[in-house]
């Protein structure tokens, strides 16, 4: 395989195989367990792959998979695809309720997981007719109640067969499921490899879990550059991240950009011996140029920032020469497309469908081989038309090609046919002395289409009023930005567990507060 074409000849799963028989003897895996090579790792693979097909495993199953950050959740993973299933992460941020309607969702007959799980999956599923298989693993992998001792062969799927799923919040606030196939996982994962870089005895460090799709993909995508993964154990700190790479000697690692920029800006980072690091990611958060340059100033490696999404895969990037300008501007964007054949990218009207020019604001759409066109849960299905998928992002294109993201199509609001932003509230906001978190979206109004409501928190002895606040936002954006209503609280409510307002349950609570 190529990374720069980006060719897949043959199943995922296949894939998987050929990287550990190609390690062999050669370490892979970091992890608590120890140590373990790439014929270590296959071999644990390979005994779960068995323990499916003995047990009836069907091939285009899901099986659902859950427990500690080790080898054993990666040969889980694994595993289920050699058997020719689709894998569901119970991903360890959410809990067993939701890893229940997971398993329902999905329709999943197996449960990969360690003991401790079987119980809480259990008790959440027990109102269910159908039974649940489980077959428990120990945080290395070993099966603890194996049933048998045959052994099968891989089973082979086509590349749009079902690969993984990924359940999020949805944009309606239910469950949903995003289904990769196995092109577009794999085109995923290849263009993350190609974003690293390939280099000679790269480590590098994993702390997204592995029962999470993002996890799994990054993991890959070290093996496809042919490093060693060092996967970090319990939940990331910015002291064990910083030790994690002095120890373990990192070369490459992801993190959310406002993650980068606390370690960056942290003592412990600036005592440590971090020059084993080669390039460090970073993505899914707008900080500001500012940040970016400090962090850069600060950590002395390549950078690269990359935008994309689950459904969507990667589309743009800031590479490491991007960086080395130190161009403010080109830090406020998200990049130029990827490297990479097969994806493009336009700014289009969400209304008339048509193409906008440089400068003009719109939907970001996309046409590659990573789209997700399935989905399984509460959610309306995904419109895909063309091959086109709509990212419900706002943005623009400048005249050199970089994207420059605004906003998402649910913080648009429609105001007797004028179109206003979000984002642009919330900046004028935030901008104002005394302001420290201001949160703005739609409310309905059945009388003439949406309106603005904000949330703001104030700082300790601001003497800000509502009026001051609608005022600055009439003088700066224009009299169609000034909310309608401004609720000042000492603690903006509704935070999702990745620490990002959930928006959509504002609103509810703005419109039954408001009566509306």
């Amino acid at each position: 395989m190529s990374l720069s074409d980006g060719i897949i000849e043959q199943d995922l799963q296949s894939y998987y195989r050929a990287l550990l028989e190609e390690a062999g003897e050669k370490e892979v895996f970091i992890t608590k367990s120890g140590s373990f090579s790439g014929c270590e790792a296959l071999k644990i693979c390979e005994s779960i792959r068995d323990e499916l097909i003995r047990r009836g495993f069907n091939s285009g199953e899901f099986c659902a998979y859950g427990g500690s950050d080790d080898i054993g959740m990666v040969a889980a993973a694994f595993g289920i695809a050699m058997a020719g299933g689709a894998s569901v992460g119970l991903q360890n941020y959410v809990g067993p309720e939701s890893w229940a309607r997971f398993i329902r969702e999905t329709d999943a007959r197996f449960v990969i997981c360690e003991p401790f799980l079987v119980e809480k999956i259990r008790s959440c599923l027990q109102e269910d007719e159908r039974k649940i298989d489980f077959i428990e693993i120990s945080e290395n992998g070993t099966l603890l109640h194996p049933i048998g001792s045959e052994t099968f062969s891989d089973r082979h799927n086509n590349p749009d067969d079902a690969s993984v799923v990924r359940f999020t919040a949805g944009q309606s606030g239910a469950a949903q499921g995003i289904v990769l196939t196995h092109k577009a996982q794999f085109y995923s994962l290849a263009k993350m490899a190609t974003v690293y870089g390939e280099r000679e005895d790269g480590r590098y460090l994993q702390l997204t879990p592995s029962t999470d799709l993002q996890g799994i993909a990054m993991l890959v995508a070290a093996l496809l550059r042919r490093e060693a993964v060092v996967i970090y154990w319990g939940k990331p700190s910015t002291e064990g991240i910083v030790r994690a790479i002095e120890q373990q000697r990192i070369t490459d690692l992801f993190l959310p950009s406002s993650q980068m920029v606390k370690l960056a800006r942290s003592d412990v980072a600036a005592m440590a011996d971090l020059s084993s690091l080669d390039r460090f990611v970073y993505g899914g958060q707008k900080v500001s140029a500012e940040d970016i340059m400090d962090a850069y100033d600060l950590l002395g490696c390549d950078f690269a920032q990359i935008y994309g999404s689950t459904e969507t895969g990667l589309l743009t990037w800031l590479s490491p020469e991007d960086h080395q300008k130190g161009d403010l501007e080109v830090f406020d964007s998200a990049g130029v497309l990827v490297p990479f054949d097969g994806t493009e990218v336009e700014i289009r009207d969400p209304r008339t469908d048509q193409t906008l020019g440089v400068g003009d604001i719109g939907h970001v759409v996309t046409k590659n081989p990573s789209v997700c066109v399935q989905t399984v849960g509460f959610d309306a299905p995904i419109e895909v038309v063309d091959g086109w998928r709509d990212t419900l992002d706002q943005g623009y294109f400048d005249e050199n090609g970089y994207l420059h993201i605004v906003g998402v199509s649910r913080d648009v609001i429609l105001y007797r046919g004028f179109v206003m932003y979000a984002f642009d509230v919330e900046k004028v906001l935030l901008d104002m002395d005394g302001v420290r978190m201001a949160i703005a979206h739609p409310i309905s109004d059945s009388k003439d289409g949406e309106h603005i409501f904000a949330w703001v928190e104030l700082e300790e002895g601001s003497n800000l009023s509502e009026e001051d606040m609608g005022n600055e936002l009439e003088v700066v954006r224009g009299p169609w930005y000034r909310p309608s209503h401004i609720e000042i609280v000492e603690k903006i409510p509704e935070r999702k567990n990745s620490g990002a307002f959930d928006k959509q349950a504002l609103r509810k609570r703005a419109e039954t507060m408001l009566g509306l």
